[in-house]
């Protein structure tokens, strides 16, 4: 969190963290289209439309106490070609949406940016929010929460939601869980001394 007096501005940094095609920049893109912000989103792209650093953007939210929260919302590339940027993106986060994809054959992936994603945090000096989204819940088959977190061992206290990115599917829900929890999180670590 940056709070920045001048401004009367509050940062959150809020990261989409998965493998690759698990849904991270369709999420993004439809959480900037339904803010109406769709213009102020920018995707740094390979030859083939694939994320190949990331995706960023900000969505202001304005108080009444003529401050603003601005949600600072960026993707980690999924695809080991760049792995090294996933780090450099992830400095400074308030929060994580995990995308997970529901594809039984892809619970390998899952497991190995999820392992990342652990040991790239392990050093944090403040516990990091983190919701997970099990996405592409619509394919036949999908896996199911019981399922993801047996594969990944993921604790109870971090919550799952069925996902699909390309309508939106919880990913509003998603959004709002890590917003609040980001939040209250800084907020907390703020107040340490």
């Amino acid at each position: 969190m940056i709070i920045d007096y001048g401004n009367r501005t509050v940062g959150l940094k809020i990261v989409f963290f998965g493998p690759a095609m698990s849904g991270k920049t369709t999420a993004i893109r439809w959480l900037f289209s339904a803010f109406n912000f769709t213009d102020k989103l920018t995707s740094i792209e390979n030859t083939v439309g694939r994320t190949m650093f990331c995706d960023f953007g900000t969505i202001p939210f304005p108080l009444s106490n003529r401050w603003s929260i601005n949600a600072h919302i960026w993707s980690a590339t999924g695809q080991d070609f760049y792995r090294s940027t996933r780090e450099v993106v992830l400095v400074g986060a308030d929060g994580v949406v995990f995308m997970a994809d529901s594809q039984s054959h892809l619970m390998p992936e899952n497991l190995s940016s999820w392992n990342e994603l652990m040991n790239m945090i392990a050093e944090e000096t403040r516990p990091l929010p983190i919701v997970v989204c099990l996405n592409k819940q619509d394919i036949p088959g999908a896996a199911q929460e019981n399922e993801l977190r047996t594969h990944l061992g993921l604790p109870s206290s971090v919550p799952v939601l069925k996902s699909v990115a390309s309508r939106g599917q919880n990913i509003m829900e998603a959004f709002q869980y890590i917003f609040r929890a980001s939040m209250k999180s800084s907020a907390l670590a703020q107040s340490m001394p």
